[in-house]
């Protein structure tokens, strides 16, 4: 019996170290012995290799992906990312008995391409951060420039909007604070700080409907323009995005719309002032459309909360006691709201301004 298990050890190692000579690591691989009849693979980045999952009370045994390596079928046993990146990798040879399900090669072509997959998925990631973090000037750009962005990059053209939207508007408020004060003071500010500050809150405001309301991007006059004299003098016209394309499906005709279909676009532009109707409002308007109040709720009382918050800064400013008690009784109801807003839905005396806009609803 000992003998025995000395000439299957034996037999074992020498099967091991036949391999160790034969088994060759690619690119910047590195291989070395494992147990038995086990390789370690070692990459500077991760392949699409999946390990075996081991049987359990409920599941069988899942082979792992089967790999040709050296005319020869391993399977991986073992994947783990390591903390200074990368992936280890352990193999065995494959056992027959298993069906292979996914399968892979590891030679000098494979591990070429899959160099420069890894380089170009490395590549794309790090634009993905930097468009994700320039999004406050990268959604001013043209629409299907945005489209073109979130195809390449895999970010939502939509978000770009929409952050970039959040910067303007915060421009605004600090421009209608400052108007604000030069009004108090009796030192009116220049005529273009009023046009300006009209002009950028109604386009502001038409960006911000398109991103959140139609779910699509919008770019800003100022972004279009730059990017046209970008697209013009210093581009690649061959590889850059014309200001001028049209997004595929643009041009299609489209037909009536159905009756649902316009009752549903419907809500959507009010859905906004039904927020502020009562519950019992609110409840008609889901039972019949499907209105749900958390969407936008939330948003909607926090937008009106920090503009009744300027409004009792301004008052206290002007020492305007009717203006400051309007503006303090309306922050105080968002403030409830808020508060309530997570368990039911909560109107607001602003529903008395909104109700004939959302008539056709109810």
């Amino acid at each position: 019996m000992a003998s025995s298990l000395s000439r299957s050890k034996k037999r074992s190692h020498l099967l091991c170290e036949h391999y160790n000579n034969q088994m060759q690591a690619y690119g910047s691989d590195r291989v070395r012995p494992g147990e038995g009849e086990q390789f370690v693979l070692m990459s500077r980045f991760p392949k699409q290799w999946t390990p075996r999952a081991a049987k359990t009370l409920t599941s069988a045994e899942f082979p792992g992906t089967a790999v040709l390596w050296e005319e020869r079928y391993f399977e991986v046993v073992d994947a783990e990312g390591l903390p200074q990146g990368g992936a280890r990798y352990v193999l065995e040879p494959w056992r027959e008995m298993h069906i292979m399900r996914t399968t892979d090669r590891y030679d000098a072509e494979r591990e070429a391409e899959r160099l420069l997959e890894w380089r170009a998925g490395f590549s794309r990631e790090r634009k993905r951060k930097s468009a994700s973090a320039l999004a406050l000037l990268t959604g001013h750009l043209p629409a299907i420039v945005q489209e073109e962005l979130g195809r390449e990059l895999g970010v939502s053209p939509r978000r770009l909007t929409l952050i970039s939207v959040a910067g303007v508007y915060a421009v605004i408020i600090a421009l209608m604070v400052w108007i604000a004060g030069g009004m108090i003071e009796q030192n009116p500010r220049p005529l273009p700080i009023y046009i300006l500050t009209g002009y950028l809150l109604i386009e502001t405001c038409s960006r911000f409907h398109a991103g959140w309301i139609g779910g699509r991007p919008m770019g800003s006059s100022l972004g279009v323009i730059g990017y046209i004299l970008y697209y013009f003098t210093i581009a690649d016209r061959t590889r850059a995005v014309s200001p001028f394309a049209e997004e595929k499906g643009m041009s299609v005709a489209i037909s009536a719309t159905p009756d649902e279909r316009a009752a549903s676009d419907a809500l959507l532009m009010r859905e906004s002032l039904v927020t502020l109707l009562n519950p019992a409002d609110q409840a008609r308007v889901a039972a019949r459309f499907g209105y749900d109040y958390k969407r936008q709720s939330r948003f909607i009382a926090v937008v009106i909360l920090v503009f009744s918050c300027l409004g009792i800064a301004t008052s206290i400013h002007s020492r305007a006691v009717l203006s400051l008690l309007l503006a303090a009784l309306l922050a105080g109801e968002q403030l409830y709201r808020l508060a309530v807003l997570g368990r039911r839905p909560a109107g607001s005396v602003l529903g008395i301004l909104a109700r004939p806009f959302v008539r056709k609803l109810l």
